[in-house]
C-alpha cells in the first residue's frame, strides 16, 4: 500500500513538471516572459573586469588588494580541443540547443525526483554564463526564472561562438581566479591557447567545484575528475580512444606562477570567512558588492608582508605563516602567507608548541603539578614506546618550568602519564583542538597526532592563555554590510573561559621563561614582557625538518610564526624553531609595540616561601619554617587552589654525625662528612682548657684537618658542634660524638 501510495505521488509529480515544462516551452519559444525577469540583460556584463570585495581596516581606511589583470579572449585565441572539453563535461548539446536545453531538465527532473532529492543538473552553457555574470546561486524559483528568461535573451543577441567566448571568459576557477586565460597562466603559466589537451581538461574539471577539485588541495581529485572529462571527450567523438588514453597518462603538470594573488593574503582570508559566514560564494560576495570591515591593523601587515618578502635571503625554498591576533577582541589584526596552499585550511603537525597545551595546562589546571614541580628527565620505555630528547641529551632532576622553556621531551611525556591522556584530551577540546580516533599515545605529547592540526587553531589556543584562560574564537571579520549601509553580519565572538585564571597565569610564567633563558631566549629584549615557545617537527630524512614555529604573545597581542615545506618542499634541518622563526618574531617585537604591556599577577595566584636544599638536594616540595635562614628559602608560585601543605624538618633539627680522628707523625689528623648548609665547630679539651680548632662553611663531603697545637704526655678529647650557616644565635645545634687521644712522651 505504501509503495503504491509513493508510485501515484511520483506519476503525479512527473506529469505536473511535465506539463510545467511544456507551457514554459512554449511561452518561451513565443517569447512571452521577457518583460517578468527582475534583471535586465546586460551585454556589457558579459566583458569581465577584474573586481574585488570592497573591505576596510581597523581604522575604516580601504584594504588595497594587488590583482592579476584579466584578458577577455576572442573565439580564435582559445584552443578548439579546451572548448571541446568545457561542452564534453558541462554541456553535450551546447551548439544545437538554443539556450536551454529541456530534454535534460525534463530527465533531471525525472532523476531528482525518482531520489526525492536534488542529484542532477540541468543548466547549459548558456544558462551558466547568465548565472556567473548577471545573477547570484541563491536556490530560490524566481532566481531560476529571471535565468531562464535571461538565457534566452542571451541567445538572442548572440551567436554560439560569442557565448562559449564569454562563458569561458567569466566561469570563476576558486581563488579569486576568474576566466580561461587567467587560470591558465595562474596553473600552468601560459596562455589560454597555448594548452595541451589534458591541461584544457583538467581545467574544465575544475570549475564543478574549485576547492574540490583544486590541483593545489586535492591533486588526486583534480586528476581523477580531469580523467573523467577525457572520457567524456572520447564518448562524445571530440578525441580518438589513444589521444585519450596518452592524455590520461600524464601528471597534472603545474607550473604555478608566482606573481597572481595567493591564498594567503589577508584579503582573500577575509573572503573565505565571510562566504562562510553568509553561505554564498565568492562570485556572490562580488555581485552583491558587499563591504566588510575586518581587524587589519595596516601598520603591523605592512611589517609581516615585508618578514614574509625578506624570507629568500634566508631560505628560498620555505613556506611561511605570520598571524596576529589581538587578545581583547580575537581578531586577526595581521596575516600572511607563502605557499601553494591554503595554510588556513590545510593541517599540519604542531611538535612541541603542542606541549603547553596537551601536557603541561592540563596537568596545572587539574592541581597535578606546579611550575617548580621536580620531573626526573631521562630514558624511558613505555610499553615498547621510547621517546628521546633533541640529540639524545637527558638532566636529571628539572623543574617543570624548566623543561617547557627548554622544550624537553620525557618531562612532557611524564607530565601527560600523570594527568591521563583522556583528561588532557578533554581539556585541550575546550580549546576547539579536534582530536582523531587513533590520537590515544603518548605521542600526543609531543605534538604527534594522526592528521595535525591547523596553525590558525593551534595559535587561537595560546591566546586563551593571553586572555587569562578565556578563549575567543579568532575573525578576520568585525562586520559585514551592503553597499546601503545595512548590517548582515557584526562579530560578536564571545569569550569563554576554558581553564582557570591560575593555569593560564603559570603556564604564562613558565614561558616567560623560555624567553629568559630558554628556546626563545632571542625574545629578551629589553622593557618588553614576553611568553613564547618553539616547536621543531622533523622528518624521516633527518638532514630535513618540516615545520617550525615560535608562538609569542603579550598581554595585548598573540603572534604566530610558522615556516614549513609543504608538497616536494624540503625544509634544512638546521632550520628550526629557536633559530629564524623567533628571529622573525623578533624583529616584528622591535618594528612594533606589541609588548608595551606587563602580565599582572592574579589574585588566584600565591607566592609561597619553600626550603632550598629540601628542593635542590632531595627534590621535594616542602614550605619553609620560622627557623630557615633567609638564604635557604625559595620563593615559588602556585596556584591558590593547590597550595603545598607539608613542612619541611630541615632547620628544626640536624641529623646526627661523626668525627673521627688518628695520630700522625705531625699531629691528630681529624675529619668528617661535611654539609654545605651547616658550619661546623671543632672543640679540642685537654686537661686545663677548651679551645676551637677550625669552623668549616659551606663545604660538602669528606674533609679533613691536622692539629699540630699539641704537645706530649697530655690527654685531648675532640668534639664537634654542628649549626646551620646565617644561625648567628645558634639555636638549632648537634653535638658530635666525643674521641680521645693520649700523645705518649719522647
Amino acid at each position: 500500500h505504501f509503495l503504491t501510495k509513493s508510485f501515484k505521488l511520483l506519476f503525479i509529480a512527473i506529469i505536473c513538471a511535465s506539463f510545467l515544462l511544456l507551457l514554459l516551452f512554449c511561452l518561451f519559444q513565443a517569447n512571452l516572459l521577457d518583460s517578468f525577469a527582475s534583471v535586465r540583460f546586460d551585454k556589457n556584463k558579459l566583458e569581465y573586469s577584474t573586481s574585488t570585495v570592497p573591505m576596510y581596516d581597523s581604522q575604516n581606511l580601504p584594504i588595497k588588494v594587488l590583482t592579476s589583470e584579466q584578458k577577455n579572449l576572442k573565439f580564435e585565441e582559445i584552443n578548439q580541443s579546451t572548448i571541446d572539453a568545457f561542452t564534453s563535461i558541462e554541456d553535450k548539446n551546447f551548439f544545437k540547443h538554443k539556450g536551454i536545453n529541456y530534454k535534460r531538465i525534463l530527465k533531471a527532473g525525472l532523476v531528482n525526483l525518482s531520489k526525492m532529492k536534488f542529484v542532477q543538473g540541468a543548466s547549459t552553457i548558456s544558462q551558466q554564463l547568465i548565472k556567473n555574470t548577471h545573477l547570484t546561486s541563491d536556490k530560490t524559483l524566481k532566481r531560476k526564472f529571471d535565468e531562464l528568461i535571461l538565457t534566452k535573451q542571451l541567445e538572442k543577441n548572440l551567436n554560439k561562438n560569442q557565448i562559449i567566448t564569454a562563458y569561458l571568459n567569466a566561469i570563476y576557477f576558486g581563488n579569486g581566479t576568474f576566466g580561461i586565460n587567467q587560470a591558465s597562466q595562474r596553473y600552468f603559466s601560459k596562455n589560454a591557447n597555448e594548452l595541451t589537451l589534458a591541461q584544457g581538461a583538467m581545467l574544465a574539471g575544475i570549475i564543478k567545484s574549485p576547492k574540490t577539485y583544486s590541483p593545489l588541495l586535492n591533486p588526486e581529485k583534480c586528476l581523477r575528475r580531469r580523467n573523467q572529462v577525457l572520457n567524456e571527450m572520447y564518448k562524445c567523438g571530440k578525441i580518438s580512444l589513444e589521444e585519450c588514453n596518452k592524455a590520461k597518462e600524464e601528471s597534472l603538470n603545474l607550473k604555478l606562477n608566482k606573481s597572481f594573488l595567493g591564498y594567503n593574503t589577508y584579503y582573500n582570508a577575509v573572503v573565505d570567512e565571510a562566504c562562510k559566514i553568509l553561505k554564498v560564494n565568492e562570485k556572490d560576495l562580488l555581485l552583491r558588492e558587499y563591504e566588510i570591515k575586518t581587524y587589519q591593523n595596516a601598520e603591523l601587515q605592512k611589517i609581516i608582508i615585508n618578514q614574509i618578502n625578506n624570507l629568500s635571503d634566508y631560505t628560498s625554498d620555505t613556506d611561511a605563516l605570520i598571524m596576529s591576533i589581538d587578545n581583547k577582541s580575537g581578531g586577526i589584526n595581521g596575516f600572511y602567507g607563502k605557499s601553494d596552499y591554503n595554510l588556513l585550511t590545510i593541517n599540519r603537525q604542531p611538535g612541541s608548541v603542542f606541549k603547553p597545551i596537551i601536557s603541561y595546562a592540563p596537568a596545572i589546571e587539574n592541581n597535578i603539578i606546579s611550575p617548580c614541580t621536580p620531573i626526573l628527565d631521562q630514558e624511558i620505555d613505555i610499553n615498547g614506546y621510547t621517546p628521546h630528547n633533541y640529540n639524545n641529551k637527558y638532566y636529571g632532576w628539572v623543574s617543570a618550568r624548566d623543561a617547557l622553556a627548554n622544550s624537553l621531551n620525557i618531562p612532557s611525556i611524564k607530565i601527560l602519564e600523570y594527568t591521563g591522556i583522556d583528561k588532557a584530551k578533554s581539556f585541550a577540546k575546550r580549546l576547539n583542538i579536534n582530536f582523531d580516533n587513533n590520537d590515544n599515545g603518548y605521542s600526543l605529547a609531543l605534538g604527534g597526532l594522526t592528521n595535525g592540526l591547523k596553525i590558525k587553531d593551534v595559535a587561537n589556543c595560546y591566546q586563551a592563555f593571553a586572555n587569562n584562560g578565556k578563549y575567543i574564537n579568532a575573525k578576520f571579520i568585525k562586520s559585514i554590510s551592503t553597499k546601503n549601509g545595512k548590517i548582515l553580519y557584526t562579530n560578536i565572538e564571545t569569550e569563554k573561559r576554558v581553564m582557570k585564571e591560575s593555569t593560564a597565569y603559570l603556564i604564562t610564567n613558565m614561558l616567560r621563561e623560555s624567553v629568559n633563558s630558554g628556546t626563545s631566549r632571542k625574545l629578551k629584549l629589553r622593557n618588553m614582557d614576553i611568553a613564547s615557545k618553539t616547536g621543531t617537527v622533523s622528518c624521516f630524512d633527518k638532514n630535513y625538518n618540516s615545520d617550525c614555529y615560535n608562538i609569542s604573545y603579550t598581554p595585548s597581542n598573540t603572534l604566530c610564526i610558522w615556516l614549513g615545506a609543504t608538497g616536494e618542499k624540503k625544509l634544512p634541518h638546521n632550520i628550526t624553531g629557536s633559530n629564524l622563526p623567533t628571529t622573525i618574531s623578533q624583529s616584528i617585537y622591535k618594528s612594533y609595540p606589541l609588548a608595551s604591556q606587563k602580565f599582572d599577577t592574579p589574585s588566584s595566584i600565591k607566592s609561597i616561601e619553600l626550603n632550598q636544599i629540601e628542593y635542590e638536594k632531595n627534590n621535594k616540595i616542602l614550605l619553609a619554617t620560622q627557623n630557615t635562614p633567609e638564604r635557604y628559602k625559595l620563593k615559588e608560585i602556585f596556584a591558590m587552589d593547590n597550595l603545598p601543605s607539608e613542612y619541611s624538618k630541615m632547620f628544626n633539627q640536624i641529623d646526627n654525625f661523626n668525627i673521627n680522628g688518628e695520630i700522625i707523625e705531625d699531629g691528630i689528623k681529624l675529619s668528617l662528612i661535611a654539609n654545605k648548609y651547616l658550619k661546623y665547630q671543632i672543640y679540642c679539651q685537654s686537661e686545663d682548657n677548651v679551645r676551637l680548632v677550625t669552623t668549616i662553611s659551606n663545604k660538602q663531603g669528606d674533609y679533613s684537618i691536622i692539629d699540630k697545637n699539641l704537645t706530649t704526655g697530655n690527654f685531648y678529647s675532640y668534639y664537634a658542634i654542628a649549626s646551620y650557616l646565617n644561625d648567628d644565635e645558634n639555636k638549632i645545634q648537634k653535638q658530635s660524638n666525643i674521641i680521645k687521644f693520649y700523645l705518649e712522651e719522647d
